[in-house]
C-alpha cells in the first residue's frame, strides 16, 4: 500500500475531505478515549478550523491509503513564551495503525518544523498506556510532565457543592468577554501567578501575562468566536485583583467549558479563594449557559491541593495524561533512520 500525503487547508477543504477527516478522528476517539462522548462532526471540524487560542499558526497534512483517509498531522507554532517549541499532533485511524502511517506523516511534516528553527518538539498529551506511547518513546520522546483531566457534569452534580462563601476581606466580581480596562493592570499581575503551578520538566511555559498580552488574548478569543468568562477576587483593602478564574467556550463545543487558568497571588493563598471563585463560576454557568453541561480542567498530578478543590466541587478524574517532548535534532535523526514508507 502507498500512503498519499497531501497538505490540508481547513478553510478550503471540500465537504468530502472534512467528512473523511471527521470519520477518522471519531474512530480514533472512540478507541483512545472510550470514556468521552462520541466526537461530532461540528467538534472535529470546528477544532480543525479554530485551534485553541495560544497554539499560534498551524499547518495540517493528511494521508490516504488506497483512497481511504488513514491519518493526519498538525504542526502548531506557538508564540511568545513558547516561541522555541513546535507542537506536533498525529492521529491515525485505529484500523490502520502499525503500518507506518504515523511515522510517514510525521516525516512529511518535519521540514516545516526544521524551517521554524525551533529546538523542541512537544507531542500531544496521551494516556500512559495509550497505543501511541511505545511509538513516541521509540522516536526519542520522553515524558516531561503528567496531568489529570477532571470533568464536572453539571446536571448530575448536587448544586449544594457550589454554595461556597467568599472569604472575609474579599469580594468576587465577574464578566464575559474582554477584560475591563480599570482592572487590567492588577488582573495581569494576578494571572501571572499561574507561573507557580507545577509543570514538571516540560519546556512549555505559561503565557507571561502583562496588560498588553491580556488585551492580545482577548482580541484573539473574540476573533475566534470564543466566549471568555472570568471570575476574579478583589482584596477589599487594596482594591486590587488577587485571584483569577477563567473559562473558555468555543462555538463548535458549546456544551463544554474549558478552564484556562485558576490563580491566586501567593500572599492571598490559604483562604479558600480558588474554591470560592470556581464555585461562583459554576453557579453563573448554570444560570446563564444551561446548554454548557460539562466543565473540563487539567491539573498537574502533583498539585493535590487543586485536585482536591475540584473533587470538593463535584469534579471526577477522567484520566491521566502524559506530556512528551524531544529535541528537533533528535527527532529528525530518528525519522531519518527509519524506513521511508509504510510497511
Amino acid at each position: 500500500m502507498t500512503l498519499d500525503i497531501q497538505p490540508l487547508n481547513p478553510s478550503h477543504a471540500s465537504e468530502q475531505e472534512l467528512a473523511d477527516y471527521h470519520a477518522m478522528r471519531a474512530a480514533a476517539v472512540s478507541v483512545d478515549f472510550p470514556e468521552d462522548p462520541p466526537l461530532t462532526y461540528e467538534a472535529a471540524v470546528g477544532r480543525l478550523r479554530t485551534p485553541p487560542v495560544g497554539d499560534g499558526p498551524c499547518r495540517f497534512w493528511v494521508g490516504s491509503l488506497d483512497g481511504r483517509l488513514a491519518g493526519s498531522v498538525r504542526i502548531a507554532l506557538p508564540e511568545g513564551s513558547n516561541s522555541g517549541i513546535a507542537q506536533v499532533e498525529v492521529h491515525v485511524h485505529p484500523e490502520l495503525r502499525r503500518l507506518g502511517v504515523g511515522t510517514a506523516l510525521l516525516r512529511a511534516a518535519m521540514p516545516a518544523v526544521l524551517e521554524s528553527r525551533r529546538g523542541t518538539v512537544l507531542g500531544q498529551p496521551m494516556k500512559p498506556d495509550s497505543a501511541g506511547a511505545p511509538w513516541v518513546a521509540g522516536l526519542g520522546f520522553e515524558v516531561t510532565h503528567s496531568m489529570v483531566m477532571q470533568v464536572l457534569r453539571i446536571a448530575t452534580t448536587p448544586a449544594r457543592l457550589w454554595e461556597v462563601s467568599v472569604p472575609a476581606g474579599y469580594r468576587l466580581t465577574q464578566w464575559t468577554g474582554a477584560t475591563p480596562e480599570q482592572l487590567i493592570d492588577s488582573y495581569a499581575v494576578a494571572r501571572q501567578a499561574i507561573q507557580d503551578a507545577p509543570s514538571g520538566r516540560t519546556s512549555y511555559r505559561e503565557t507571561a501575562w502583562t496588560p498588553d498580552s491580556v488585551r492580545d488574548a482577548d482580541r484573539e478569543l473574540a476573533a475566534a468566536g470564543a466566549e471568555q468568562r472570568v471570575v476574579i477576587a478583589i482584596d477589599d483593602t487594596t482594591e486590587q485583583v488577587v485571584g483569577v478564574h477563567v473559562v473558555h467556550n468555543y462555538p463548535h463545543r458549546r456544551e463544554i467549558g474549558y478552564i484556562h487558568d485558576t490563580s491566586v497571588l501567593a500572599a492571598h493563598r490559604g483562604h479558600g479563594l480558588g474554591l470560592a471563585m470556581k464555585a461562583a463560576m459554576t453557579r453563573l454557568i448554570t444560570d446563564e449557559r444551561p446548554d454548557m453541561n460539562l466543565i473540563c480542567t487539567t491539573t498537574a498530578t502533583t498539585n493535590t491541593h487543586m485536585i482536591n478543590i475540584n473533587h470538593a466541587l463535584g469534579y471526577y478524574t477522567a484520566r491521566t495524561m502524559n506530556w512528551v517532548e524531544t529535541t528537533t535534532t533528535r527527532l529528525a535523526e530518528k525519522l531519518a533512520a527509519l524506513s521511508t514508507s509504510p510497511r
